[in-house]
């Protein structure tokens, strides 16, 4: 049998089906504002430690951006609430991409579109932390265009990403978020809300450290290999 939208093949059992392809585009509105990066919609990713706001990301480019403060709502019919929030200009992502600038002009960033990022979802370490944008590679690239400056290369940063992977496996487990790397002073740590919680965070990251690590270093390299390591050093030139 034989359509313009179907097509069946008894003796080999294939199925083709043309499904109707929807621009991202279609799905701007107020509760998804576009990315400060390349102005496609942003969409809801997930919660943020502790309660402390929720993450939205583009589907283009990468980029995170996160709300502080803001919480999924669910109206009586169980339905989610949309809500509105800003999600900034390129300039206010600009200004914070500098901030991890190196003296050799290059920038460092841990990458939202990571092997831990996609693992982890809601413990990755990015998401602990008191700025707004989370940055991937591609959302680098097209933020410094309006510069004109190029990201000239990409290298990954092997033992920031392994012990990122490492505290985001372990953020898994606990209340709160990067209790080990933030005393370390490594990543910006996210506090239970009860004192009692924040005590078994300890002993959970204790516990839970050496399986961590284990895992931690092969899946970091695997993500490296394919160009999703957890920490990124960008090399810029202008144009």
């Amino acid at each position: 049998m034989e359509s313009e939208e179907l097509t069946a093949q008894y003796a080999t059992a294939t199925l083709h089906v043309d499904l109707p392809k929807v621009p991202l585009e279609a799905g701007a509105g107020p509760e998804n504002p576009p990315c400060p990066a390349c102005s496609e919609p942003l969409f809801p990713w997930v919660g943020m430690p502790v309660g402390t706001g929720i993450a939205h990301r583009c589907e283009s480019c990468g980029l995170g951006v996160l709300v502080h403060g803001e919480k999924f709502r669910f109206g009586s019919d169980g339905a989610e609430t949309p809500y509105r929030y800003d999600p900034g200009t390129s300039e206010d992502a600009l200004r914070e991409l500098d901030l991890g600038r190196e003296e050799d002009g290059s920038i460092v960033f841990d990458n939202r579109a990571s092997l831990q990022g996609w693992v982890t979802g809601g413990a990755w370490v990015g998401l602990g932390t008191e700025r707004r944008y989370c940055f991937t590679p591609e959302a680098v690239t097209r933020l410094i265009a309006v510069r004109d400056q190029v990201v000239t290369k990409v290298r990954w940063r092997a033992l920031r990403g392994i012990a990122t992977m490492w505290q985001s496996g372990i953020n898994m487990f606990t209340f709160g978020q990067n209790v080990v790397l933030g005393a370390l002073g490594k990543a910006h740590a996210v506090e239970a809300d009860r004192p009692w919680k924040r005590g078994l965070d300890w002993f959970i990251s204790a516990a839970v450290a050496i399986p961590a690590i284990i895992a931690a270093v092969p899946l970091e390299l695997i993500g490296i290999l394919f160009r999703r390591g957890g920490a990124a050093r960008a090399r810029i030139q202008v144009l």
